[in-house]
């Protein structure tokens, strides 16, 4: 196995390495997916293991790995060799595990490759221009090309002079960039570049300088003028772009990089990848349907999902499709709220302005009254759209299907007679029989409940089965009332759907064709035919009309023709003599084309109006829009009396009466609208699992199975007030409820504001998020201490942003402080002008005043503390930490990854195979050990751990197997070792957490978000979570602490069982040994009691009777054949005894940040 700090990142240095690595990741994420399919839901533990180790492979030749097993490998033993991931045994650890390692394969190596221009505190607009003069006065070292300035297509095409790259990697942007950046030629420029700015060296910092000076040579103008729309001098938000895709809108600034000479045409398609990903990458997003489109609500939805998603994991969007990106949605967007507001308020504005709600303003500087009016316009759009979405989905009722349901009510056992004509029906009103009138025919139970023929109604039947008391007791249905009222309804959403789906498609059409239909003299066309007979006196049969409505339009002089054809959800200029009156013959079929006059408001359409100004117009709530929906609606003629009585059906009553010329199936075919609703339904556009569709707006469903498959595999959620009819769920649509329009406003610009909220307001917000994650929820600054341990000296304080101060980190490195990215532990930039310190670590230990401090520590008056910790969990050596931290380091790491590959650990001096874990943690804590010999004993300590917890493991799962109990394994050594290595546990913090998981029926949620956030520990979300648990742990792991401000009794192990045998659930005992905590206690899962013991080390045993629990303890505080006996307290060696304590929720008031250990209790990562 490899350590965690490995993982996220390839074992060689270069990107091409790093790429090939993300490849293999995405090759593990499907292997696992098709073993989850193939093994099903209720897959035992041996079958997924068997599953594993027989499963292949393919490994990426790039990647590191490669070098290590061939091409190929099967896929337990890649996952033993990615630092100690915990296998999965169960369908769900299989999908978990799949989902978590598709995510990070969708990652970039090198973030939104905004480099130097993305970092917490970009590259101010005076280094920006240093960096481009920098840039352009480059010069080949080798002299083989001329300077760079000089160069045809900028800094793209002069890395391209020595990096070959073949025809189809030029089809691909993102390779293309790949290629480029990675070359020979990129690394020496970026290195030069990084010099010359004095950035600090890291891993990433010469690629950092690179692609930002890349991006600045093609797009100067945002140093001194940024603006969010404009990349390049190209507006994204141009109105001529209102209605194009996003692949339409890309290849314009395609075409317009190569127009303004800033790349070549080979290359444009690199150079605008690379500018959208730092500033759009909603652009990126792969298979976005044709439906949603620039200006429409369905692309707001999608911009603010894939910002959130981009926020979330930069660089990630550019390889997600358009369904993955939308099931994302909800759940990044509660990652960070500023993010979501800050990219909800963008998004609006956009679609205000393309759609002429919004004037365009300069900075979007818009009143608070403005955007909440605007929110309020996008709301009520998108429920129109959902309404209308919903009626499309809604079947028009059956006259006969409602009969049916009311008789199985009302006669349950006669389902076999309903069809059976046996009954006649007499009419007798007010009960005279000289007033008789039968109703001809003979008549089945369903005849007589679809003709629903009155309170008058007698039944009669010679057929003993048929209930004739029970129906001349109650001798109507109501079937009929209940069809009329109902179908009237249908048809009218119907009609008032297709009357918005046809404003939707004008609303979407290209500048020029909106004003002819909004200011335009309008008429309409109708295609008619009809086959003439073959007879004498040439009689004619007349066929459908066609679908489509033709459109001439004349509007200064010009005039125009459309056909709106609604079951390609298209409008579609066409010559103008298809749209006039006109006819031809083919054989005997005879084609017409005749003028449509609707019944209202074609005088109004037949006047020509001056349009009021350049400004974008709100087309779809147009009123002279609105009688062209309304004409379309009465073209299809959703009236037409067949449309109601093939819904009616037919009864025997019906046949005698001559009404049984319908057409069979009339309805289906009868207009575009089921057909066309089908297609969009149909068009599935889902990915894995997931079953989703999209409808004709662009809004993404799934149906009831497929939402709970989304809760369950991609670990998000769809909002209640989203549900529609169907009993489909709306994924990844936009809700405002907490939207703040002034959130941003007037935020002064930093760095070209590159990305959604790049201002001083958001780097102020996020400087404050570094530095209170460095100062930790418990206020102890255990991650600042940790860095200092890696970097020397780190500080919070204040940095300097032109003539303002925001929150910020920053490291000391020969004498000069440095920007410090606290979320990926690593220092930025060029040396810092102003920083002010003001809590510094150095080493891991704390001084608020680094002046005092730094004195004390050069007069040799700090002292390091000793002695043995007063924890709850095993000792491990404080300079063992240290010394990993430092051979991990990234000048040491790539020798540290060669020794934990290779490394021969009898060559280290001082090893032996009989040394214990904590031997070789004190050998490496020496601090001779070079980082090649430190990463050959950390290999040996895994392996010693995971041998030793796999054997108690076995053990303790034989003690509650024994007893007729289950076990869910969670051994927390396994979750530490892709977390913190050199934690010595975090079973305090565990087993409260757990407690606290108990009381809303959350442990499974709990448990699982160990599991992903051991599978993907640097995902921000997974970060947060260990980050919270390892505090939460810090706060309680005394053993005055442990319990929660409560005074522990100590009692016999016998009488824990003897409590819980009695307690009503949930109830919860937190169990202390001297050095360990537990947990055991009784819950209700299906409205029955259930026992449980939590050992951190191994997992949750459940028992179904308090007898076997009862047992269950006598063997693991006792007596059991597990080899790891706990110290307890006690003086009889026979009778072990513990402390404990009741958890009740209440305790949590004794931690200060309870609101996030409730949240990794109970809110699915």
């Amino acid at each position: 196995m490899q350590p965690p700090a490995s993982v996220t990142v390839a074992q060689s240095a270069s990107l091409k390495a790093k790429l090939g690595h993300y490849h293999n990741l995405k090759t593990l994420a499907d292997k696992l997916n098709e073993i989850a399919l193939r093994l099903g839901p209720d897959a035992s533990t041996p079958a997924v293991q068997a599953a594993l180790k027989t499963t292949p492979m393919d490994v990426h030749p790039d990647s590191a790995y490669h070098s290590e097993v061939g091409g190929s490998t099967s896929v337990d033993s890649f996952i033993n060799r990615q630092g100690g991931l915990l296998s999965p045994y169960s369908h769900l650890s299989l999908t978990g595990l799949s989902d978590a390692m598709a995510a990070r394969s969708q990652a970039h190596p090198l973030g939104n490759l905004g480099g130097a221009l993305s970092w917490p505190v970009p590259l101010s607009a005076d280094e920006q221009q240093r960096l481009r003069t920098r840039t352009q006065d480059y010069t080949d070292p080798l002299g083989q090309k001329q300077p760079l300035k000089h160069t045809t297509g900028g800094v793209l095409e002069f890395l391209r002079h020595r990096t070959p790259l073949a025809a189809e990697a030029l089809t691909s942007p993102g390779a293309t960039l790949n290629a480029l950046v990675s070359s020979p030629e990129a690394q020496s420029l970026g290195h030069a570049l990084q010099e010359q700015m004095q950035g600090i060296a890291t891993d990433s910092s010469s690629l950092d300088y690179l692609l930002a000076a890349v991006i600045l040579q093609l797009d100067p103008e945002s140093i001194t003028a940024p603006q969010r729309n404009n990349v390049a001098g190209f507006d994204l938000a141009d109105d001529s772009l209102r209605g194009k895709s996003a692949a339409q809108i890309v290849d314009a600034l395609r075409q317009h990089l190569v127009a303004q000479g800033k790349t070549s045409p080979e290359l444009a398609g690199a150079a605008a990848h690379l500018l959208l990903a730092g500033r759009a990458p909603v652009f990126l997003v792969k298979d976005i349907p044709d439906s949603v489109t620039f200006g429409s609500p369905a692309w707001v939805n999608l911009a603010i999902a894939a910002t959130m998603v981009d926020a979330h994991i930069p660089g990630r969007v550019a390889n997600m499709s358009f369904a993955a990106v939308m099931l994302e949605a909800e759940h990044a967007s509660g990652a960070d709220v500023n993010m979501t507001n800050t990219a909800q308020r963008n998004a609006l504005i956009d679609w205000g302005t393309a759609n002429g709600l919004l004037e365009k303003k300069a900075e979007h500087l818009y009143a608070s009254d403005e955007l909440n009016n605007l929110v309020t316009r996008f709301s009520e759009r998108q429920s129109v759209m959902l309404a209308a979405s919903e009626a499309f989905d809604k079947d028009i009722p059956s006259r006969k299907a409602m009969a049916l349901a009311e008789l199985k009510q009302r006669f349950p056992d006669k389902e076999a007679l309903f069809e059976e004509p046996l009954i006649r029906v007499t009419h007798m009103p007010g009960g005279d029989i000289r007033r008789r009138n039968q109703v001809p025919g003979v008549h089945s139970l369903l005849d007589v409940a679809m003709m629903d023929v009155g309170p008058d109604a007698v039944y009669a039947s010679r057929d003993s089965r048929i209930p004739v008391g029970a129906l001349n007791a109650n001798p109507e249905f109501g079937v009929a009332t209940a069809f009329e009222s109902q179908f009237k309804q249908v048809i009218e959403e119907k009609k008032n759907a297709v009357g918005t789906y046809i404003k939707h498609l004008i609303s979407q059409l290209p500048a020029d064709d909106r004003k002819n239909f909004e200011y335009g003299n309008v008429s309409f066309y109708q295609n008619h035919a009809h086959k003439l007979g073959l007879g004498l006196f040439s009689d004619k049969t007349e066929l459908p009309k066609g679908e489509e409505l033709l459109v001439r339009i004349e509007r200064g002089g010009v005039t125009t023709a459309y056909e709106i054809d609604f079951n390609a959800g298209a409008i579609r200029s066409i010559p103008q003599w298809q749209a006039q009156p006109g006819s031809s013959r083919k054989a005997n079929i005879v084609s017409e084309t005749k003028v449509f006059t609707p019944s209202a408001g074609q005088t109004t359409l037949d006047t020509e109006q001056t349009p009021p100004g350049d400004s974008p117009s709100d087309t779809f709530a147009s009123p002279r829009v609105q009688l062209i929906a309304d004409a379309f609606v009465e073209h299809i003629n959703l009236d037409d009396p067949a449309i109601k009585q093939q819904a009616r059906g037919l009864t025997t009553d019906d046949n005698i009466r001559n009404r049984s010329d319908m057409i069979e199936n009339f309805l289906l075919d009868l207009v575009p609208l089921r057909s066309a609703i089908n297609h969009f339904r149909n068009g599935n556009i889902a990915e894995g699992l997931i079953d989703l569709s999209l409808d004709a707006f662009g809004i993404v469903t799934a149906g009831v199975g497929a939402a709970g498959k989304v809760v369950k595999i991609a670990g998000t959620t769809v909002s209640a007030a989203t549900k529609v009819a169907r009993s489909a769920k709306v994924i990844g649509m936009a809700t405002f409820g907490a939207f703040n329009p002034l959130s941003g406003a007037g935020d002064l610009a930093v760095g070209g504001a590159r990305l959604a909220g790049g201002g001083l307001k958001f780097l102020g917000a996020k400087g404050a998020q570094g530095v209170n994650a460095l100062r930790g929820a418990s206020g102890r600054y255990d991650l600042l201490k940790a860095a200092s341990n890696e970097h020397g000296v780190v500080a919070t304080g204040t940095v300097k942003i032109g003539e303002h101060s925001i929150d910020g980190a920053a490291v000391l490195k020969n004498g000069q402080w440095y920007a410090f990215d606290a979320e990926k532990m690593r220092a930025y930039g060029g040396p810092l002008q102003g920083f002010a310190p003001t809590t510094v670590s150095a080493k891991g230990q704390i001084n608020q005043s680094f002046t005092d401090w730094l004195y004390k520590k050069l007069a040799g008056e700090i002292q390091s503390p000793e002695g043995p910790p007063t924890v709850l969990g095993q000792y491990a050596p404080k300079e063992f930490e240290n010394e990993l931290k430092r051979a991990q380091r990234p000048e040491k790491v790539s020798d540290f990854n060669a020794g934990y590959a290779n490394g021969d650990p009898h060559k280290v001096p001082g090893f032996s195979s009989d040394s214990t874990i904590l031997e070789l943690q004190m050998l490496v804590s020496r601090g001779w050990l070079g980082a090649e010999d430190v990463g050959t004993l950390v290999k040996q300590i895994e392996r010693k751990k995971v041998r030793l917890i796999q054997e108690g493991f076995t053990l303790f799962q034989r003690d509650i197997h024994a007893v007729g109990g289950t076990l869910t394994p969670m051994p927390q050594e396994f979750y530490l070792s892709q977390v913190n290595l050199a934690s010595p546990g975090e079973c305090a913090g565990i087993a409260n957490t757990l407690a606290l998981s108990m009381q809303s029926g959350q442990e499974t949620t709990y448990l699982g978000n160990m599991f992903k956030a051991a599978a993907d520990p640097r995902d921000p979300v997974a970060t947060q979570f260990i980050r919270t648990l390892r505090s939460f742990h810090e706060a309680v792991k005394h053993v005055d602490t442990f319990h929660m401000g409560k005074q522990p009794r100590q009692i016999p192990y016998h009488q824990i069982a003897t409590e819980l045998t009695d307690a009503n659930p949930p109830r919860s005992l937190r169990i202390a040994t001297k050095d360990h905590a537990l947990l055991a206690g009784v819950m209700v899962r299906d409205d029955k009691p259930v026992w449980f013991y939590f050992d951190p080390n191994f997992g949750m045993a459940q028992f179904d009777s308090a007898e076997a629990m009862k047992n269950g303890l006598e063997r693991t505080l006792n007596r059991g054949t597990s080899p790891f006996q706990h110290r307890a307290y006690g003086t009889n060696p026979g009778t072990p005894e513990y402390q404990v304590s009741y958890f009740e929720s209440g305790d949590m008031q004794f931690y200060r940040d309870s609101a996030q250990v409730h949240r990794i209790a109970s809110v699915p990562l």
